[in-house]
């Protein structure tokens, strides 16, 4: 039996486990489609270089998925181990967690400005209903997730060592990261804003939808949700949400009526709870999120691809590309 097979056989499912596939679903864990005869459940495994306190990781999950599904609103669904607990850890230590699949749904792709309207007020109503959830309920998972400063040392420290020697290829984007970084105000833009419970990875491919609408979204991906701002969210759907092309093609443009709708419809939801200064900053949260990804994924490609999972060689390059240009993009039409 292998490592995914004993970790499915410690969780408490419906029948006897058939088959145990991996399932090719984000860039940080190691994901398996576990099958019975009567249900289906997706099975991860935490990446450990990535989540170093996968316990802070498990309460968060299990602190929001609760507050939302007493609210009665679709959310993930844990299935406990055998003995009762969230998650169960192999003899290596590693930390593995099961889910309920949702059947018959697939990551919103965003191609319309009701696409963008969809991804806006889905966030928006996952804002809301947890606005009366304290902040302090939940654990800081990772620490200094979002915060551009550090995540540019984290690239100057990378371009200093270029222990992969992959710097020729990317010193001009290194350049014009640095200068953009004060021309739009990276550091101070969302400064001394709100802190909520935040999702943190708000990107379109967060949202599960099916077909033909006929269920709720669902909002999934849950590590990151920490306290936070809510902007950054924003930021990450309009990164996400707005360009024309997939991250990983380098010919990108920001979708200016995509743009309206999403920020539109997050507002209808939200714009009621927001303090005047999240107000005046949502304009700017698309551009600072946008940055700070191109940031992380260069820092990534210099370091040897250790967090993103790539596909071929060149990858986070080519993802670099493509977030630089949709943030040019969006600087000229903002």
């Amino acid at each position: 039996m292998n490592t995914a097979e004993s970790a499915a056989a410690a969780f408490a499912i419906a029948g006897a486990v058939g088959s145990v596939e991996l399932h090719p679903t984000g860039h940080i864990n190691d994901a398996y489609l576990v099958a019975t005869e009567r249900e289906r459940y997706l099975l991860q495994r935490l990446n450990p270089a990535v989540f170093a306190d996968p316990d802070a990781v498990m309460a968060n999950v299990v602190v929001v998925t609760d507050h939302l599904r007493a609210k009665g609103e679709p959310t993930l669904t844990l299935v406990d181990t055998v003995n009762g607990a969230p998650c169960w850890r192999d003899s290596n230590g590693a930390v593995w967690r099961m889910y309920r699949y949702i059947e018959d749904a697939h990551p919103l792709a965003v191609q319309t400005a009701a696409d963008a309207a969809l991804l806006g007020r889905t966030f928006g109503r996952f804002h809301r209903l947890l606005a009366d959830l304290d902040p302090a309920h939940l654990r800081e998972s990772l620490p200094g997730f979002h915060a551009p400063a550090r995540r540019v040392a984290q690239l100057t420290s990378a371009v200093d060592a270029d222990e992969h020697g992959r710097l020729g290829d990317a010193r001009d984007l290194v350049d014009e990261l640095l200068t953009l970084r004060t021309a739009i105000g990276v550091d101070e833009a969302l400064a001394g804003i709100p802190s909520r419970v935040a999702h943190n990875d708000a990107k379109a491919a967060n949202l599960l939808v099916d077909g033909c609408g006929a269920k709720a979204p669902t909002v999934v991906d849950l590590d990151t949700v920490m306290a936070g701002s809510v902007l950054w969210d924003v930021g990450d759907m309009v990164r996400s949400g707005t360009g024309t092309a997939d991250e990983s093609t380098a010919v990108v443009r920001f979708d200016v009526e995509r743009y309206r709708a999403l920020v539109g419809a997050w507002l209808a939801e939200t714009g009621d709870l927001l303090s005047a200064d999240e107000h005046r900053a949502v304009p700017r949260a698309g551009p600072v999120v946008t940055f700070e990804q191109a940031v992380r994924f260069l820092t990534d490609h210099l370091r040897g691809d250790v967090y993103f999972r790539v596909d071929f060689p060149g990858q986070n390059l080519d993802r670099t590309r493509n977030q630089l240009e949709l943030l040019r993009s969006m600087v000229s039409s903002l």
